[in-house]
């Protein structure tokens, strides 16, 4: 779907999906489906944290017809813990998942390449729901892609140059095999954008000049276990490693990029800034924020720094990754994108897309002409939550065959903020034609399938990170 409207088509004329059936055409969703020979819907679950269990518990909600039989995570005990919720779920009778669970010990994997397990447990045709640690999105996605697998997975789909590559050629891939793929990206989904944005485009407020976009909150910080070796220390910290998660620019303010990019892109699915310039820093993770949440309240700067170095010894890995980041993307049509990205607690927190055109403003489901006037506002709704909508569509998508692939804006939406990342990172304007062409590859040298393995990156002598933490003007973007 490369234009705004074919979305919205999509989602206003899809039937309501409730009570696990809509009709069609006089038959339950669920009857036509089976008399289009399709009957069940299998699903492989990877990467059972908070996420992933609440994304296969709206997937296994859609519909009667959908049965979770396999799941996976690097960590056994994660899985199985897991396991045992889906299964308990499962089989209580005043549980929406009940009744849809098929899930032996022999389909509970772990291990770095517990993946590749749950994948080969599903026929063609089947689906996989994939929400691990994001710097392994493209690989998961890839083989489940290659088993002929329909999939969902969580945003970000790629956190480096060599990974949006990647995603895009699957993203052909899944095409070339008529798979359907969805992304995690739920605001696609609601009313009050997708509406919203078919206004800008028709031109109600004029040519788009700029937009502000923002993802600013904290994020949690966990201890060393005792014996814990390097790997599995930095994936249960994966939001402080670039190379499993991107930054909090990729990871989460990829959100508020891709709705910035929808916006600037016209109805182009490709559509994406031409360079980027911006700046940002290490400030607070070099002092760990959870510090700060435990802090008492200070009177002064002296007695915040004596508590800081008596108790930075209990939070001393907090990884490379940097906590603010600010970034002026630039379209070739000269229009600008405004972002800001950050970790801090104690501090102005917001998560927001703004537009401002030759003729007014807006934000999601607000339209306002230059006078301050409201001249448009969203009266439509959804009959579920923005998660669990997604995972309709994309059920109907696939048993309607209707088209769909989400790989694509998702890629880029990753990628814009890629490029804002190592335009920081650098201090120099990065373009995306030479970012996407030679960008740095964060990836581990090789697969990881052990956590014996080595990280591709390693703490300094005295347990702290700073040597990999890039430092501006000396930093290159390039591989």
């Amino acid at each position: 779907m490369s234009k705004m409207t074919s979305r919205r088509q999509f989602l206003k004329t899809s039937t309501v999906l409730s009570a696990g059936a809509a009709v069609v055409g006089g038959l339950t969703l669920t009857q036509s489906a089976h008399a289009a020979g399709s009957d069940l819907m299998r699903v492989a679950l990877i990467g059972c944290g908070s996420r992933g269990s609440g994304a296969i518990r709206d997937r296994v909600q859609v519909g009667d017809n959908v049965q979770v039989v396999a799941v996976a995570d690097v960590f056994e005990h994660v899985a199985r813990n897991a396991a045992r919720d889906i299964r308990r779920d499962g089989a209580n009778s005043e549980n929406r998942m009940y009744g849809k669970v098929d899930l032996p010990d022999d389909r509970i994997f772990g291990g770095m390449t517990a993946f590749k397990d749950a994948i080969a447990c599903l026929e063609p045709g089947d689906g996989v729901v994939i929400a691990s640690q994001p710097g392994f999105h493209p690989f998961s996605y890839r083989a489940a892609i290659e088993r002929g697998c329909h999939v969902f997975v969580e945003k970000p789909i790629c956190v480096d140059a060599p990974g949006f590559n990647h995603v895009m050629e699957t993203n052909r891939m899944a095409d070339e095999k008529n798979l359907k793929v969805c992304v995690g990206f739920q605001r696609r989904y609601q009313p009050e954008y997708y509406n919203w944005i078919e206004q800008i485009h028709a031109g109600m407020i004029g040519d788009t000049q700029y937009s502000r976009v923002y993802w600013n909150g904290s994020i949690w910080c966990r201890q060393r276990n005792a014996g814990e070796g390097e790997l599995q220390f930095q994936l249960r910290n994966w939001y402080h490693f670039v190379w499993l998660c991107g930054e909090n620019i990729t990871e989460q303010h990829c959100h508020n990029l891709d709705i910035g990019n929808w916006i600037h892109g016209k109805g182009d699915r490709m559509a994406h800034p031409v360079e980027a310039n911006a700046q940002g820093g290490r400030t607070f993770r070099a002092g760990p924020e959870e510090l700060m949440r435990q802090a008492p309240p200070f009177s002064d700067r002296a007695a915040w720094d004596e508590w800081y170095h008596e108790n930075r010894a209990r939070f001393p890995r907090h990884g490379q990754a940097w906590d603010h980041f600010f970034v002026e993307f630039v379209y070739a049509d000269g229009s600008r994108m405004f972002s800001q990205s950050r970790h801090m607690s104690n501090v102005w927190n917001e998560v927001s897309e703004h537009t401002y055109s030759v003729a007014g403003r807006g934000r999601p489901g607000n339209l306002w002409n230059r006078e301050g006037q409201r001249i448009w506002y969203n009266t439509e709704s959804i009959p579920k939550g923005s998660m669990q909508w997604e995972h309709d569509m994309h059920v109907k998508a696939i048993r309607e065959d209707l088209p769909m692939n989400d790989g694509y804006h998702s890629a880029i939406a990753c990628m814009i903020s890629v490029l804002g990342r190592e335009a920081a990172y650098s201090g120099q304007v990065v373009r995306w034609d030479d970012l996407v062409e030679r960008g740095r590859s964060y990836s581990p040298d090789g697969e990881i399938t052990s956590f014996d393995q080595a990280p591709p990156v390693l703490p300094d002598a005295d347990g702290f990170y700073e040597s990999s933490v890039p430092v501006p003007g000396m930093y290159s973007p390039f591989a």
